[in-house]
């Protein structure tokens, strides 16, 4: 049983990738990029420095490969450039992941079935994240090697507590980091835990709007379920 958490889909279009480029994505010429996009509301500009600042992050992870992607074009060639293969298989958590967020801690999911992707072992992959801003905007990382799980869950039952907003059921992609020695230790999952880098695996559900690549060879054949 989880207390389940996802945060709220960007639904931002992808420019072509001519425009995207001629945008000058730093901090540093955050009021032009203003300007660009004028009228921008408080909250906004305050997600865009955010996405900003993100881009410009150094490493967190030894051996991490990262970058913004700012058109669909930039996101495959990172992809293939961190994969070493341009034959890729792109996948994102299912349509029942809504695209406002989840966030109950009233109300826990139970994990009913995890299928392991990918052949069920280790791969190299490709994660991409959607970030707030004007146009769609992509975080995208590798730390390898990878486990890709689809996982199934759903709502706890509950006569006492109503909340018709919450999908019953939610099916999503799940990418977990078996080896984290690399990892920042002062990050804040490791203080909430009472762990350290190398101690235990990282796992996080990929939203809606978020994308995963991987190489082709790799993503055929879906094992069966594990059923709990």
């Amino acid at each position: 049983m989880i207390n389940l958490y996802f945060g709220k889909a960007n639904n931002a279009r992808p420019l072509h990738r001519d425009i995207a480029d001629s945008v000058p994505m730093s901090t540093k010429n955050f009021t032009a990029i203003i300007a660009m996009f004028a009228p921008v509301s408080l909250s906004m500009a305050r997600n865009m420095w955010s996405t900003l600042n993100s881009c410009e992050h150094p490493r967190e992870v030894a051996g991490e490969q990262k970058a913004c992607a700012t058109s669909i074009e930039s996101m495959h060639e990172f992809a293939a450039s961190a994969l070493g293969t341009r034959d890729l298989h792109v996948s994102s958590s299912s349509l029942d992941v809504p695209r406002e967020d989840i966030s109950s801690p009233s109300r826990r999911y139970k994990m009913v079935a995890v299928c392991v992707a990918h052949g069920g072992r280790e791969a190299s992959a490709v994660t991409c994240y959607s970030m707030s801003f004007p146009f769609a905007v992509f975080y995208c990382h590798a730390v390898n090697p990878t486990r890709i799980y689809e996982v199934t869950m759903q709502i706890e039952e509950n006569n006492n507590v109503t909340a018709p907003m919450l999908p019953k059921m939610v099916r999503a992609l799940a990418v977990c980091h078996p080896d984290t020695s690399g990892f920042d230790p002062k990050l804040a999952y490791w203080k909430k835990h009472g762990a350290k880098p190398g101690d235990a695996s990282v796992c996080h559900f990929l939203t809606r709007g978020d994308v995963l690549w991987a190489p082709n060879g790799a993503t055929q054949g879906h094992g069966q379920p594990t059923r709990t």
